[in-house]
């Protein structure tokens, strides 16, 4: 005759009983699988002897105990009376109200942040099996999260630990990881389209691929996508859109925004020729948050050191020339060009001890930086001085005397006249003359000028620039690193400037 189903719980709700989750129990306590077995055969028997169904999982752990105490040892019969057994939900306490503890559900999560099926069950497992040894019967979200943290950093180290915070605490959102295995980062569409338009990228088509790329990934069962994944889809997208040249001009770039050495950007000038707000839109095309000027490094220094002992600091660098003229000799309206040029070049020399400070602490702190400023002369700063950076020099220029004059006077009115038209318009065509002796310095120093008269022609001019220098800046193990078997490929189309 067949005997009748045992259940386990209460009389509102109830389980069919498992000898498999007391023989898992007991294991856990610490018997050996044969041991467990035929406990758990006793287990049985002695709830079908007295009767009781449904049984309660308190009832059945004191059973289980007490059979424990009598053929496995008191060192067993103590964990199991201590531990939580397999038959006893362990209760998540959520917003929603307290659910079971799932071995399933928190496997699923797992896999989302880059565990194999088999893995992210294990470790599903291993958190499980740390919980009922402990005695827990209940926790709340964040403890389990906590856990699973732990859990995953022994296991597999700190990577997945932070990608699994990152999933936690960004639920449903995409997240991108890079080579180096840190943390995750959410991904971003608005990024994405800002590369491909540094790229040269037409805005519409940039938009559209970074539509496509956004929803492929969203597609994909991973929430973690890796950032070369990311590069190489883009790439493909590139190819079939707009060929291969913008697209190998896009894997470049994607070098530069995360270069191997601080990428330092110098942005020199006279004054009137646009170099903040090309600073600006190179820092932005290239992924750079830093952006300084060399007037603010002037002015903490002027700070530090009064006009009685450097005068030439405290005046405007097509002005210095008059500090240095003896007292008692006359003072000429304009200077002759030798005086114009001593006097500039002496503040040069005191505004690089500053800048080369400034550029030291980026390269100590490994961030990238674009410097701007009359102050950045070619020849001051040199790439040897910094090994541990990729330094680019560049100078602005304006050509044409009546565009530069529409400069000032269009600065003049967005800047509500802060930087008078008249002071500049005075000494007009002295600072042409620093101009020219610029591009001479440019000339001999093979600084790259920039002569682009919209600010879009111009940070055009500066990325291929900035593109061509680091190329040829990066050691050939770089290169391979970076690039991979292309990185000769694209040396060869984007070597240094003729």
């Amino acid at each position: 005759m067949t005997q009748p189903e045992l259940m386990v719980g209460t009389a509102r709700q109830s389980w069919p009983f498992s000898r498999g989750l007391v023989v898992e129990s007991l294991v856990t306590a610490g018997a050996s699988g044969p041991q467990a077995a035929a406990a758990a055969r006793r287990i049985e028997q002695e709830v079908r002897r007295l009767r009781r169904s449904p049984v309660s999982p308190a009832d059945l752990q004191d059973l289980m105990v007490e059979v424990a105490a009598d053929v496995l040892g008191p060192e067993i019969a103590h964990a199991a009376a201590t531990y939580t057994p397999a038959f006893t939900d362990i209760l998540v306490q959520a917003k929603k109200g307290d659910l079971p503890f799932s071995r399933g559900v928190l496997s699923r999560t797992l896999e989302d942040a880059g565990l194999s099926p088999r893995d992210a069950y294990a470790t599903a497992s291993a958190v499980d099996l740390t919980m009922r040894r402990s005695g827990v019967r209940s926790l709340d979200a964040d403890e389990l999260d906590n856990l699973t943290e732990l859990v995953l950093a022994e296991r597999y180290g700190e990577h997945l630990r932070l990608t699994y915070r990152y999933l936690r605490n960004n639920r449903g959102r995409l997240a991108v990881v890079g080579a180096d295995g840190g943390a995750p980062s959410p991904f971003s569409k608005g990024l994405l389209v800002q590369s491909l338009l540094a790229a040269g990228v037409a805005p519409d088509v940039a938009r559209k691929i970074a539509r496509v790329t956004q929803r492929d990934l969203r597609g994909q069962d991973d929430r973690v996508t890796r950032r070369r994944d990311i590069r190489e889809k883009v790439e493909t997208l590139l190819r079939d859109e707009v060929g291969p040249d913008v697209s190998a001009r896009y894997r470049l770039l994607r070098v530069i925004r995360q270069p191997p050495r601080p990428l330092i950007v110098l942005l020199g000038g006279v004054s009137g020729t646009g170099k903040s707000f090309l600073a600006a839109e190179i820092a932005y095309r290239l992924g750079i948050a830093r952006v300084v000027s060399t007037d603010s490094i002037r002015e903490v220094m002027r700070a530090m050191v009064s006009p009685a002992l450097l005068p030439t600091l405290h005046a405007s660098t097509f002005s210095a020339w008059e500090a240095l003229i003896p007292p008692g000799q006359p003072r000429p309206e304009h200077p002759d060009k030798a005086d114009l040029l001593a006097g500039f070049r002496e503040q040069v020399q005191q505004v690089s001890v500053g800048l080369g400070a400034v550029v030291g602490r980026s390269v100590q702190e490994g961030t990238s930086l674009v410097l701007e400023g009359v102050h950045l002369v070619p020849g001051y700063l040199r790439a040897e001085a910094f090994q541990g950076a990729l330094l680019v020099p560049m100078l602005v220029t304006l050509p044409d005397a009546g565009e530069h004059r529409r400069h000032f006077e269009s600065r003049d009115s967005e800047t509500a006249a802060s930087r008078p038209l008249h002071r500049y318009m005075k000494y007009f065509d002295e600072i042409r003359v620093m101009q020219e002796a610029l591009e001479l310095l440019a000339a001999q120093e093979d600084v790259p000028l920039l002569d682009g008269l919209t600010l879009d022609e111009s940070a055009d001019q500066a990325v291929d620039v900035v593109l061509r220098r680091v190329m040829v800046a990066l050691t050939p193990q770089e290169r391979a690193e970076l690039l991979g078997e292309d990185a000769e490929t694209l040396l060869d189309g984007h070597g240094p400037t003729g």
